[in-house]
């Protein structure tokens, strides 16, 4: 199977030395895994890194071989953003997340063009609005979505149990599995401390309690590196 494509880089392993096994999110064809020779020298380093996007071929002589992968970056670059360490994190985290939810061959395109515009975004001064975004629709893509464009400020309480909203004097938000929503944040672009430590939360539940739940995989550390340099810096 020989194809091109373009694609995010969002898991890299050193191997024999100065190889590299790859994944790439690509835009057609999904999760692609395959070997880069020499990608571990001092030239290809600059390539191939975790967040960057590349042009990529694909060379695989049969289903039961690795394939042979080589590329060219393009835009947008990781290196935009080395000098931010809130925006490299949140490259960094995304790519985690997209590593542990998303299997070889699975085709997720809006996922790809909702990242890519993600990374754009970064440019922006409500990027941090846009990653939560990101997350939710990420959420979505595989499943586990809920309608938040159309929540009221009356029923933004959120029912971690079946991702329902409930009226705010309903009896029941006391309950451990409710939760109150984000509204500020994720309508209004409002960003605190309270709200962000909400949605991380619900983020992690349904993450932990529903994506992970019969996997071996694990929440990246990255992601929760980041939710702590997030939340530190608004304390």
């Amino acid at each position: 199977m020989n194809f091109k494509d373009e694609a995010l880089i969002i898991y890299i392993k050193i191997v024999n030395e100065n190889n590299l096994l790859i994944k790439l999110l690509s835009k057609n064809n999904g999760l692609c895994i395959g070997i880069i020779y020499g990608g571990n020298s001092k030239k290809n380093k600059k390539i191939y890194q975790i967040g960057s996007y590349i042009n990529f071929n694909f060379l695989q002589k049969n289903e039961n071989s690795i394939a042979n992968v080589n590329g060219e970056l393009k835009k947008p670059l990781l290196t935009n953003y080395f000098d931010d360490k809130f925006k490299l994190y949140a490259v960094l985290t995304s790519c985690s997340l997209l590593n542990i939810a998303i299997n070889e061959n699975q085709r997720f395109k809006n996922i790809y063009n909702q990242t890519y515009n993600l990374f754009l975004s970064f440019n922006n001064k409500h990027w941090f609005y846009d990653f939560t975004i990101w997350m939710l629709y990420f959420l979505t893509e595989l499943g586990y979505g809920f309608d938040w464009k159309d929540i009221q400020l009356r029923k933004k309480f959120l029912c971690l149990n079946n991702l329902q909203f409930l009226d705010k004097n309903n009896s029941i938000v006391s309950n451990n599995n409710i939760i109150e929503f984000p509204y500020e944040l994720v309508l209004n672009k409002i960003i605190s401390f309270h709200q962000c430590n909400l949605f991380f939360t619900i983020f992690e539940h349904i993450i932990n309690k529903q994506l992970l739940s019969h996997s071996s995989k694990k929440t990246p550390n990255i992601y929760y590196d980041f939710k702590k340099l997030i939340l530190k810096s608004l304390r």
